[in-house]
């Protein structure tokens, strides 16, 4: 019987010892797997480094492409030009084969900088909004997010007659102040009264922001009409389907004009060159928009991969460089005086734009 337990007693722990040698295998082949995957992780970061090397290449490449039209042709105006494609057009493709990228260029001077909007018209807008697009509107019905809007930006505390202040925006949770200063990016929006969602006022609110905090096609329509950036006239050439609407208001004979491209003065080109077409004659008199027929504010988007590493790179070039300091043009947008000194290197490398906003890897940049 000794014997005979002793045998189960030395069978017991062999399997034992079996069973702890199958767990710490499967344990380290999990391990192995986690360091490899956390040092594939790794090395994205790293080879980042690379692909912004090619990610401000790419952006140079918009550059040059965008200065040659410019240069050859002597304005920018919309496009179909050809510089729409920066890649296409130079033929360019990355020195490493593994290497996609690929560039968004948006006329940004194709949008309307908020105060440059007269209020007749911003009230206008909202009415339409509000509407959710009939032709018919009650215009009385914008001036809750009009007047909103401006208690956000004014230093004072008087409440206008359906705006709000202080008070207002100390009830909710977590409470907050109006900062008294214009507007910086689309995303502010979220805070103002009316035009994200609110329970208690569910006529007048969620007009740029739904319940769930997603974009309405209210606001979508609004970012394709208006720039934070452009401080001079809209180019009529790149306007949006929507802004084209919204400046031709009730005549839509006018509208289908516009659609339809130049009467004169633009050869075969199915763009405007011509300020004197009739047909934005007759658009400027409908709002108080001052229009022109030259691009003159670019939003570069850059995504570049390699495998599952991703860089992308945002920036706004202007074609205003400036005034007053040697080798610059001379700004002849009011704004001059508030913007920066270029940097002295790209005034020494006669970098043919100024950069206005630059971001590494952010969708956002207003």
């Amino acid at each position: 019987m000794s014997a005979g337990k002793a045998g189960k007693r030395k069978g017991a722990i062999l399997v034992f010892v079996l069973a702890l040698i199958v767990f710490l295998s499967v344990l380290c082949i999990r391990l192995m797997e986690e360091t490899v995957q956390e040092l594939r992780h790794v090395s994205q970061y790293h080879r980042r480094d690379d692909l912004r090397v090619h990610a401000y290449s790419a952006l140079d490449v918009a550059a040059g492409v965008l200065n040659e039209f410019k240069m050859i042709e002597g304005n920018l105006y919309e496009p179909q030009q050809g510089w729409g494609d920066p890649l296409g057009w130079s033929g360019v493709s990355p020195l490493d084969p593994t290497v996609r990228w690929s560039i968004r260029l948006v006329d940004e001077s194709a949008k309307i900088h908020p105060a440059n909007a007269p209020k007749k018209d911003l009230v206008s807008m909202f009415a339409q909004m509000h509407g959710g697009g009939e032709k018919r509107v009650d215009e009385d019905d914008g001036e809750p997010y009009y007047d909103a809007w401006m208690d956000w930006e004014d230093a004072d505390d008087n409440e206008r007659e359906e705006g709000a202040e202080d008070n207002y925006y100390e009830k909710m949770d977590p409470p907050y102040f109006t900062p008294g200063k214009k507007v910086q990016n689309f995303e502010e929006f979220r805070m103002i009264k009316g035009f994200a969602y609110d329970p208690d006022e569910p006529e007048y609110s969620g007009l740029f922001f739904a319940e769930n905090g997603s974009e309405t096609t209210q606001m979508k329509n609004f970012r394709s009409a208006f720039s934070f950036f452009n401080e001079g006239p809209l180019n009529i050439n790149g306007v949006s389907s929507y802004l084209k609407r919204f400046l031709c208001g009730d005549n839509d004979s006018l509208h289908e004009e516009i659609m339809t491209g130049p009467r004169f003065g633009s050869g075969s080109e199915p763009y405007y060159t011509n300020l004197n077409d009739p047909n934005l004659a007759q658009l400027q008199s409908i709002r108080g928009i001052k229009l022109t027929t030259s691009a003159t504010l670019f939003r570069v988007e850059v995504s570049i991969s390699k495998g599952k590493a991703e860089f992308k790179l945002h920036a706004i070039l202007s074609t205003d460089l400036g005034s007053g300091k040697p080798g610059q043009q001379k700004n002849t947008n009011a704004s001059a005086d508030k913007q920066k000194p270029r940097n002295p290197q790209n005034v020494a490398l006669k970098y043919p734009f100024r950069i206005l906003a630059i971001r590494e890897n952010e969708n956002l940049i207003d």
